[in-house]
């Protein structure tokens, strides 16, 4: 089985933000996949790869 997908709200809860920031941010944000009926989700792993990658920019 693949790598369990979380929601917009799993990713800011995780990154410690509120669901609107995150929101207003996606296109900067983790990459995401659009799955039919216009849903947004995001593979753990490559939100914690694109974390990791943001903390060494800064």
């Amino acid at each position: 089985m693949g790598e369990a997908m979380l929601t917009r709200q799993q990713v800011a809860d995780f990154l410690g933000v509120r669901h609107e920031w995150f929101s207003r941010h996606i296109k900067s944000g983790p990459p995401f996949y659009r799955l039919p009926g216009n849903v947004i989700r995001y593979k753990r792993s490559e939100v914690e790869a694109w974390l990791k990658q943001q903390q060494e920019a800064a």
